[in-house]
């Protein structure tokens, strides 16, 4: 009988059936059960293995386990960059919301591959349109002046986009494809009227059921139910208004934390610690060495840094007058370094990870003071620009100097905390500059985008989901991960859409290996593959990598097992001998395929010189 005796296998392989990935050897690899929703990390009690009983004698998988090692290089994994044009071109504009002034939220709603907009106008009723035409979809509710911005993301696991909206008189979902109402609360925010606020959707403990952020407030997606609230800050930077809590594994510790300017909460709203000082709008970066996350604060004109532990790094006042926005990070100059951008009553500005200023603009919003901006390489030069939106007029900015490179004058706001979304929105291969306007300085209302008139900006992810929007909080179909890879691990951005700047440059190229098949356990459904990953490129990959299993049976793929390894993946080097134990599902299995970032010629997590050879396959017969 198998029990935690593991002393009868090979020295060489522990052939635990915990269904998940085993390092074997000593490596500079970190092997993590990071995708294993079920999986209780070190720091859980009890620490428990899933166990299957088989009979004496043991299976004879003594795979001859391989330790880390190296391979060769491509030395051709080095891209040119592909330079766009500058000449940007309104592509259309949709005056059917309204006076409009929350940020426009991206996402494929009715399943045609391409993407749509929603937008919450100032009445409380939200919009959808299409991404391509801006033609409108469908319009449904009433939830009070200045709603909050909405958010898009697929709820409750039905493969269709839903949207979530909320507003003075309560949050309501709505189906994506048609905007009828999958549920509806009369829950606000505690401590600040949800107006200019945001809604957040996440998953915020990994179950795979999602939960609604709502400044301090947590609702459970499927049905709006209560789940918890926070007793101290929500995410708000303004005294009256905008509450916007943000959630992140900022603690580093395999669950997400709701982060507000003052607190950290777990996902029912438990305090985690609060550092008693005043709350404040929120971003999330890494501005140190260490794993963990850190948090910028904004609030009436005053920036701050605070660790994960909410001690307070630096503190700079008096940037933008009384007011403040919403932070973005990223790397503004091209150093490697991330730094902050945010606006105020009559600036923008930026600073690096130390608090000094790097650049400033003036800028115009006295009716608010505290939009938001993001950032994206739409030339793919390696220089990042600035996309800000002011009562009077859309900017873009230089991301390294500030120097002007777009003054749109039509566009009009009374402004809240939005800012201009950038994303593919007509699915042709380039990012475009989504907006809002109000009638506020000129006649300009409802949403519009703008595009190059060469067609010549670098790709764009196909959603902007949320305006706590950071690259791995949502799956380009909608999808809500329920273990998202860090962020900052690999981009170290928040509100900024740069997948990678410039898309040229020294780039990776990951390889698949399946060493060995064992399947002496396929009358119970149990297979073990042994296998490791390799970079052939010349430039590592230090966030996580997924790979899959599946089988190749008489009626075609069938997937048998997923996993995410946490890198770094250096250039290079292959990993030692890890292992899959999988169900077979009692399929006849004539052959196996190990996918890594997704398999071949597909769109996988990372940009590589290579994507024919993310791929290996063992064509023997196995269970059949």
């Amino acid at each position: 009988m198998f029990t935690n005796d593991i002393s009868i296998f090979p020295a060489r392989l522990v052939c635990l059936l915990s269904f998940g990935v085993l390092s074997l050897g000593c490596s500079d690899y970190n092997f993590e059960h990071v995708g294993d929703k079920n999986y209780i990390p070190d720091s859980a009690e009890p620490d428990v293995e899933t166990e299957v009983e088989i009979e004496d004698p043991p299976p004879d998988c003594s795979f001859e386990g391989y330790p880390a090692g190296d391979i060769p290089v491509d030395e051709t994994c080095f891209v040119e960059a592909i330079v766009g044009t500058w000449t940007p071109v309104i592509e259309w504009t949709n005056t059917a919301p309204g006076n409009t002034y929350t940020t426009p939220v991206v996402g494929d709603l009715n399943g045609d591959n391409i993407p749509d907009i929603v937008v919450g106008n100032s009445g409380g009723t939200t919009y959808a349109m299409s991404g391509d035409t801006g033609q409108q979809l469908w319009s449904a509710g009433y939830l009070g002046s200045e709603p909050m911005t909405p958010a898009i993301a697929d709820i409750n696991n039905d493969g269709i986009n839903d949207v979530v909206s909320a507003g003075s008189t309560g949050v309501e979902a709505y189906n994506g494809t048609d905007g009828s109402v999958l549920w509806s609360t009369s829950q606000v925010p505690n401590g600040n009227t949800p107006q200019c606020g945001a809604v957040g959707i996440h998953d915020l403990d990994g179950d795979g059921s999602v939960e609604i952020v709502l400044g301090n407030l947590i609702l459970n997606g499927i049905d709006g139910s209560f789940r918890g609230m926070g007793a101290h800050g929500s995410g708000a930077g303004h005294a009256w208004a905008a509450p916007m809590g943000v959630a992140a594994d900022v603690l580093r510790n395999g669950s997400l934390q709701v982060v507000v300017g003052n607190a950290l909460y777990d996902s029912y709203g438990n305090t985690i610690w609060h550092n008693g000082q005043s709350d404040g709008f929120v971003a999330i970066g890494q501005f140190d060495s260490d794993a963990e996350g850190e948090i910028v604060v904004a609030r009436t004109g005053t920036l701050r840094l605070q660790d994960h532990d909410g001690t307070v790094l630096w503190t700079l006042p008096g940037l933008t007058g009384s007011t403040i926005g919403p932070p973005t990070v990223a790397d503004f100059n091209n150093d490697g370094e991330p730094e902050i951008g945010v606006a105020g009553n009559g600036v923008y500005i930026v600073v690096d990870k130390n608090g000094s200023t790097l650049w400033s603009r003036s800028v115009q919003d006295y009716s608010s003071g505290f939009t938001g901006s993001a950032v994206f390489d739409f030339e793919g030069d390696g220089a990042a620009e600035v996309v800000y939106a002011d009562e009077n007029d859309l900017w873009v900015f230089d991301g390294a100097t500030g120097s002007v490179k777009l003054q749109e004058t039509r566009h009009s706001s009374a402004t809240c905390s939005e800012y201009p979304a950038i994303a593919d929105v007509d699915n042709d291969g380039h990012a475009e500059i989504i907006y809002t306007s109000s009638s506020y300085s000129g006649p300009e209302t409802g949403v519009t985008v703008i595009g190059d008139s060469n067609d010549s900006w670098v790709p764009g992810r196909p959603i902007w989901n949320q305006h706590a929007y950071f690259m791995t909080n949502i799956e380009n179909d909608g999808s809500v991960p329920p273990l998202p890879d860090v962020n900052w691990d690999q981009y170290n951005t928040f509100r900024s859409g740069d997948s990678t700047a410039g898309l040229g440059g020294f780039f990776p190229d990951l390889i698949a290996e399946i060493d060995d098949v064992c399947t002496d356990f396929c009358d119970m459904d149990l297979i073990y593959v042994s296998g490791r990953i390799g970079n052939q490129g010349l430039t590592e990959i230090i966030g996580n990598v997924s790979v899959e299993l599946r089988a190749i049976t008489p009626s075609g793929y069938v997937p048998l097992h997923t996993e995410s390894i946490a890198g770094p993946f250096l250039p290079g080097r292959i990993t030692p001998t890890f292992t899959f134990v999988a169900h077979t599902g009692g399929h006849d299995i004539y052959g196996l395929d190990l996918l890594v970032d997704k398999g071949d010629l597909d769109e996988g997590d990372y940009y590589e010189c290579n994507e024919s050879n993310d791929q290996a396959s063992w064509m023997e017969a196995i269970c059949p």
